[in-house]
């Protein structure tokens, strides 16, 4: 260990009148005003006691300043003579060490614990309300999309002629201010076609507030006479008309033959048949005929016999169609067959048109 500075001899320090420990006088500035400096200058009062020497060099900054020795007897030995193992430690510059768990049951811990805010814990019935709030909010928002937003404003309707918009939106049941989240196609569907009448297309929500709603009429396209009554039905056999007066006869409509019918004779009803082929070809047949639109052209259509149908054109020709296979180019083949025959002025015969694109025409017997 290094020798004590005070047992040092006196030469080793560069100016002796700056250690505070020898029997030597500080040189400071003096008590009064006006003394002198080295320098032959005068010391002012606010410059009393301060060094005006060289700066101090290789000082113990642990002694005691020589105005105030009886600190030295309050402090430790190993302080002043620079002993023990802080002392000896080699010092390597701020040394920094992490934040150690402060144990609760110490002093330290138990004035942590005072200082520290307790943690706050959400309890059960603010849970509860928050969910109850956000639950109000959003039954808000939906009452205010169905009734004020999202409402029927607008009606459109699409493919009516012989009914008016406003019976069509009578059968149907929609109103304004509906709610359009509410509308529903099987219920708008059921009223409507409650009107035999009327077969419902599609229902469309244009959003907002708009509804476009499309119709279609049924149109009478055949009759039959069962059971002494006089039936009218479409093409998908809905009876449309019924009378017992036979001298009532749709003159624009086709007289429908050979039908086996099994129930369904009352009007808005469908007529059911015995045999679900003839159902078919009888579906068939009409559509493709108001496809064509040579409705108005065909006076009779016979189908007793599936494997041999029978038209009769309103000039006279007879149509053998064959079987049911093809039926929309077999009655192409025929309408134009007729048109040519009428143009040649001939009258009457059998228009064969089982391979329709090899018709044969067979006049009448004389």
């Amino acid at each position: 260990m290094d020798q004590d500075p005070r047992s040092r001899p006196s030469s080793s320090y560069p100016n002796q009148n700056t250690y505070p420990n020898q029997n030597t006088t500080r040189r400071t500035a003096g008590s009064g005003s006006g003394m002198q400096t080295p320098e032959g200058g005068t010391v002012r009062d606010w410059q009393r006691n301060t060094w005006y020497g060289p700066v101090p060099s290789d000082i113990n900054p642990f002694d005691e300043p020589e105005d105030a020795p009886e600190l030295r007897d309050s402090r430790s030995e190993n302080v002043n003579q620079h002993m023990g193992e802080f002392w000896n430690r080699e010092n390597t510059g701020y040394q920094y060490t992490g934040a150690q768990p402060v144990s609760p049951g110490t002093p330290a811990g138990k004035a942590f614990a005072k200082t520290r805010k307790p943690r706050k814990e959400i309890s059960f019935s603010a849970v509860m309300k928050l969910v109850g709030v956000f639950l109000l909010v959003l039954l808000a928002g939906f009452l205010v999309l169905r009734f004020a937003v999202f409402t029927v404003r607008e009606i459109r309707i699409v493919g009516n002629s012989a009914f008016s918009a406003a019976e069509v939106i009578r059968q149907s049941g929609i109103k304004l201010g509906d709610s359009m989240l509410s509308l529903k196609e099987e219920d708008v569907q059921r009223r409507l076609e409650e009107n035999y009448n009327l077969r419902f297309r599609y229902l469309e929500k244009n959003f907002p507030s708009t509804v476009v709603l499309s119709v279609r009429e049924r149109e009478m396209c055949c009759w039959l006479t069962y059971s002494g009554i006089l039936y009218c039905m479409d093409k998908d056999r809905m009876v449309m008309y019924e009378t017992e007066d036979l001298n009532e006869r749709p003159a624009e409509l086709v007289e429908v033959k050979g039908l086996n019918i099994r129930s369904g004779c009352r009007v808005g009803q469908t007529m059911v048949l015995t045999a679900r082929l003839q159902e078919s070809i009888y579906s068939e047949l009409f559509l493709e005929m108001k496809v064509l639109g040579c409705t108005a052209v065909i006076q009779e259509a016979d189908l007793s016999n599936p494997d041999s149908l029978l038209l009769l054109t309103r000039s006279g020709y007879t149509v053998s169609l064959g079987n049911s296979a093809n039926i929309h180019a077999k009655l192409r083949a025929a309408l134009l067959v007729e048109a040519e025959l009428q143009n040649m002025e001939m009258q009457g015969g059998t228009i064969n048109v089982n391979n329709p694109e090899s018709p044969v025409y067979s006049p009448s017997p004389l």
